[in-house]
Parts: structure tokens; sequence; C-alpha cells
């Protein structure tokens, strides 16, 4: 093999494209793997794109070798599925935590976040490279290629088995920042394409073709260049402004509460510590207090104590809180995660709007016997703790839908994992364009006190960067802030100084930005994204070579 590998172009990168692309078997793997790992610092909290830029660069150098070999499907597939592991092993090795809040319980299924997510999920990339090796080329041709299906890829990703679009390429920028601007027009899957395209042009720098000129051989990088120029002073243009403020004002607040402790018998003492906050923290009539997802560790809008303490502090204020309920229908009952909307009517707190999540997490709120063919039938041979946790969870949601509780400004809710998919604001009903804010709760405390919370924010911001709405997000023991329509934040919660020993409470009351003018991306969806992909396919046929 090594005979068959030379490369040309710039000279002081021939050696190092020829050592990646000479790599096979196991080291092959285990360089893709490292690879992998470090691209998990392009996103938050760290944000080092240029991490991406080398790991993809150097993934397409290993491919240059691959594909030279007799079965070379194989050697690319391996390639691709050993990057994508070692990127989501790194990247999410924080889904783990949830398994560690009752350790007893769950830390025999560790094995599930830390060996089958990543290679599942890894699974995709294998796939995808492998096809990219069916018209892989020496020439320019294989940078679109490449970066056509891996962005594929990435959409697949967002929707197989209920979709996980964590850390998608495209939000490798800091939201908020100039470059992220770009999803305003066709969505983060749109900037997921460009940004591929960028990571990947590099490589054709070199490659295995004598005769090529300098010149054809730099196009690519010097085109992702000026994408990168136009695209750095289109969005700083339009982050220069200052965000506009609206004269409705929110409360956020989260008791913080440490999720090893909330169902361990002081459910008293979390309510009295919301309920501390409702009647010390500075607020006036007309605000919107809102609590994270789950607030409580009780079913709030059955549970007439907690109703009867909102209800002594709310006063003219109206409250959004997260919780889980129970819905009866004859002999059974479902269970729904949801968010309530309460105003004090007669010295009583009164539910005048409710949302069910809808967007459930696969293999935790949504059973995996929902999701696996045959996976009702089949879960009765499993063992009893993993049968428990293939079939239990909470029912979907009808749909996403604005929210027009009483004389607040219209808004739309994303509990949790509904925050990564671009798409469900735009699903939100025909009554979408009415909607004037988004309303964001979670319980970040699931995910520990690693890269999970900050990732998840950021993911989130850019929901508001899509649509032009801004957002006030409340997270357990995470993120809480106000964020403006262009992603950026006006506000964040500060921790209390009287916190329960191990607790992390916030609070921050604000003004909510005003609403920006509709996005390209809400009018026309993901047709940029498609039109975009088509062009980078008929580049990869024009500029094509064996």
């Amino acid at each position: 093999m090594s005979e068959r590998i030379r490369s040309y172009g710039f000279s002081a990168l021939g050696p190092v494209h020829e050592a990646l692309a000479r790599l096979s078997g196991w080291m092959a793997c285990g360089v893709a793997a490292l690879l992998g790992a470090f691209a998990a610092l392009a996103f938050a909290p760290f944000h080092i794109t240029p991490a991406l830029v080398i790991s993809v660069t150097a993934l397409i150098w290993m491919m240059d070798g691959a594909r030279t070999l007799p079965r070379w499907g194989r050697a690319m597939f391996m390639r691709g599925w050993a990057f994508g592991f070692g990127f989501f092993l790194v990247g999410m090795y924080w889904t783990a935590a949830p398994f560690l809040v009752e350790p007893e319980k769950h830390a025999v299924f560790l094995w599930m976040p830390l060996l089958l997510l990543p290679g599942g999920m890894a699974l995709i990339w294998g796939a995808g490279t492998s096809l990219a090796g069916a018209f892989w080329s020496a020439s320019p041709s294989r940078i679109f290629i490449l970066a056509l299906f891996l962005a594929l890829c990435e959409l697949l990703r967002g929707h197989l088995f209920g979709g996980f679009p964590w850390n998608i390429f495209g939000t490798t920028w800091a939201p908020g920042g100039a470059m992220s601007q770009a999803a305003s027009l066709g969505g983060v899957y749109w900037l997921t394409l460009l940004t591929l395209f960028v990571c990947t042009a590099p490589a054709a720098l070199v490659d295995t073709r004598e005769s090529r000129s300098i010149i054809l051989r730099t196009t690519p990088a010097m085109v992702a260049v000026i994408l990168l120029g136009f695209g750095w002073a289109w969005g700083a243009q339009r982050v220069s402004q200052p965000p506009e403020m609206s004269r409705q004002n929110v409360v956020l607040m989260d008791v913080g509460v440490p999720q090893a402790q909330k169902y361990s018998g002081i459910g008293e003492q979390v309510l009295q510590r919301y309920g501390s906050f409702l009647q010390n923290v500075e607020s006036e009539a007309g605000d919107v207090v809102i609590w994270p997802e789950g607030a409580l560790p009780f079913a709030l809008l059955s549970n007439n104590y907690a109703l009867d303490t909102i209800s002594t502090h709310l006063g003219a204020r109206t409250l959004i809180a997260g919780t889980n309920r129970r819905s009866f229908d004859g002999n059974e009952s479902t269970f729904f995660n949801s968010l309530a909307v309460l105003q004090a009517e007669n010295g009583r707190a009164e539910l005048i709007a409710l949302y069910d999540k809808h967007r459930l997490v696969p293999f935790g709120e949504l059973p995996a016997s929902e999701i696996v063919p045959f996976g009702k039938s089949m879960s009765g041979f499993l063992p009893g703790a993993m049968q428990q946790l293939a079939t239990s969870g909470f029912t979907p949601g009808t749909e996403p839908m604005v929210l027009l509780p009483g004389n607040l400004p219209p808004f739309i809710a994303l509990i949790c994992y509904e925050g990564l998919f671009p798409e469900v604001i735009r699903e939100a009903g025909p009554q979408r364009s009415d909607a004037e804010w988004i309303v964001t709760i979670s319980n970040d405390a699931w995910f520990g006190r690693g890269m999970g919370p900050a990732q998840h924010y950021a993911q989130n911001r850019y929901r508001s960067i899509e649509s032009g709405l801004p957002m006030a997000r409340v997270a357990s023991r995470g993120a809480t802030a106000v964020v403006d329509g262009m992603g950026r934040e006006t506000a964040r919660g500060a921790r209390m100084d009287d916190d329960p020993q191990g607790w992390e409470s916030s609070v921050v009351r604000a003004a909510l930005p005003k609403a920006l003018s509709t996005t390209p991306y809400q009018k026309f969806g993901p047709a940029l994204f498609w039109l975009t992909l088509t062009g980078f396919a008929v580049l990869a046929f024009l500029s094509w070579r064996r």
C-alpha cells in the first residue's frame, strides 16, 4: 500500500497526508477515534472550531488511503464509525450521569450510554463515509461528496428513532456570535452543510494527482475562506445592534436541588424554597414567573397544599411551571410531562393553559417498546429491571402549539429535549406567526456537572436564532437565562447567597426582548438546505475524476 500512496500539493502537508493515508487496521481505527474525540472540543462549552477543521481534514486523508484497498467499503466504514464513536463518547459522556443518580439500581446499565449510544450513532456516520467511498475521487470532488453525505447523516441522526440531533456540526459556532446568524436563513442543518464544506476544504490542498496545478488544489480552501468572510461580515452587522426590550418582565426561578436529593422526601422543603422566592424576590404585578421542568418532586396540579402555597404568594403575577401529571381514562391512567400556566383568581391559583411535551426522549421518557419494531412483544423476554426501562415512560402530547394564556404575550413552549429540534417551532400550528417568545424549561440536573448543561443551552439558543423569537429559559442546575432573537444572552440567573447545602439556586428578573421580524427559515423551512445540497451534488459531479 505504501507504494501506491504518493502525495502531491503543498510539500509541507504531503508527509502528513501520506502518513494518515497509509494507516490500516486497528491503528487506523484508533487514530480515527482520537480525531473524533478531538473534534468534540469544537462544541460548547469550548467552541474551538479549528479542532473540527483539523479532525475532518485528517479523516479525509485517511479515507484517501482506505479507498485504495481491495475491501475499501469496509475500511471506509470502520474509519467513519471510529471517528463517530470517539466524537460521541467524549462529547456526550455526561449521558451516563442519570444512571448514577441511583447507582444501586441503574449503574448496571452504564454500558448503554458509554458504549451503545456512541456506537449506535456512529453507525450512521460509518454508513455515510462508506457510501461516500462509492463516489470517491482524488479531485476536489471528494470535498463536496463527504460534506454532502455527512450532512445527510446529521439530518438522519436528527430524525431516526425519534432523533437525537445533539452537537450537530452547525452548532460549533458560538450562539449569538456572527457566524451563528446564518441559521436564521436556512436553519441549523443548512449551517451544518456549510460548516462541513469549510471543514473539508483544506483536505483538497493535498491529493494523489501529480498533474494538477496548485490553483486547482487551493480553490476549495479559498472559497471556504471567502464564505467565512462573508458569513462573519453579515453576521457581525446583524448583531451590531443592541436588543430592543419589551415591557413584559419575566422572573426566572430555580431552587437548584441536586437530582439525587430531589425524591428523598424533601418535597415540602423544595416547595417552601419556591414559596420564599415568590414572596421575597423583587417583582411586580403582571410579571411572569417561570419554574423549570418537573420543578416539584410531585404532581403540582393534584396537590392542594402546593396550590394553596402558590395562591398565598402569587398575587397578580402569572406562574409557568413544569410538572408531571396523571390523566385517567376509565380504568387506565397515563402520565404526561407538562407545562402548566397558573393565575390567581379569587385568591386561588387556577390553571389557565396546559401543554404536554410531545417530543419525548427515546429510551428514556419514551419507552423502547414504542420505538423499536416489535418492541412491545419483545419486552416480555427481558430481565425485570430492563423490562421496566423498556416499557415505562410518558405519553406524548398531541402537537406543538402556541399558548395564548390570558393577557400574556403568546408563546411556544419547549420542554427539555424538544429544544433540540428546529422544526418544532415551525410545526406550532397556524398560529405560530402570533408567537412573541419561547418558554424553555428543562431539568439539567440529570446531566451532572460536565459539558452537558452547556451544550444543551447552546443548542436551545439556536432555536431563537432560527425563529427570531426571544427565549426565557429555566433549567434546574443549568443555564437560567433570557436570550434575544439573535441568540444573545441578555440576562442570567445569579447564584443565591442563602442556598441550602449542596443546592445551586438561581433567580433573575429581566425584561423580555422584543421579537424580530419573521426569519427566512421560518418562512421557507429547509428549502435552502436542499437547494445547497443539490448544488454540492452538481459540483461533485463536475469536478469528479477517478
